[in-house]
């Protein structure tokens, strides 16, 4: 690598901080509404990954054809309101951000809606960090359509070439690839299993502060 990207494009959930506890209240709040049974935080965590709709039809099962829209219309709303409840930062990122941010650019592209997405940044403390921030509500199309790097791209005036992409998942990769920009990839989130399997990535990183060693060092 010869130079520090212009951006680094981030995905939140698995990769900033681990939401799935918020997800996971948000989700027996619905299916308490639904008279349906609770389901665990690692049940939740396994079934993340392509957004709201794909995480209920797993959580609903054969019984999605009835109730997917009622789980979609419930659930919404209320994790809007309550996105943070238990949510944290993963090591190192509180720490690392601000470093990377006096080196270059950084953007969130999330499948996670819009005030959700704020309020996690606001009440995590990061959401003046960010120079470009696309949510699914702001999507063409989700992930891995790369529409949400895209337009980050062309609010910041920047080439595919000057960008890296970090996620989690295999579809953060797709979404890179498509995209034409590189990417790299933390082993700590919701999918390491996964792209260990499907490849595709540039580098893979098990703590989220090596992101330091890697772009700042490539200034020296």
């Amino acid at each position: 690598m010869s130079s520090t990207p212009g951006v680094i494009i981030l995905d939140l959930d698995g990769t900033l901080a681990d939401t799935v506890p918020g997800i996971a209240h948000a989700a027996n709040h619905t299916l308490s509404e639904l008279g349906l049974a609770p389901v665990s935080v690692e049940q939740i965590r396994n079934a993340l990954g392509g957004g709201a709709r794909k995480l209920w039809a797993t959580i609903l099962g054969e019984k999605q054809n009835v109730l997917l829209d009622e789980a979609l219309a419930s659930f919404g709303p209320y994790y809007a309101e309550n996105p943070d409840w238990g949510t944290v930062l993963y090591p190192g990122v509180a720490e690392t951000l601000p470093i990377l941010a006096a080196h270059t650019q950084l953007a969130v592209a999330t499948q996670k809606g819009r005030l959700a997405t704020q309020r996690v940044l606001q009440t995590l403390g990061i959401a003046g960090l960010f120079a470009a921030i696309v949510t699914v509500d702001d999507m063409a199309a989700p992930k891995p359509d790369p529409d949400c790097v895209n337009q980050i791209l062309a609010q910041l005036h920047l080439p595919a070439a000057a960008a890296v992409v970090v996620g989690d998942m295999p579809y953060d990769v797709d979404t890179a690839r498509n995209a034409g920009v590189r990417c790299w990839v933390v082993s700590y989130g919701y999918g390491p299993e996964l792209l260990l399997a499907s490849g595709g990535y540039e580098r893979m990183i098990e703590r989220f502060d090596q992101l330091r060693e890697l772009i700042v060092t490539a200034d020296d």
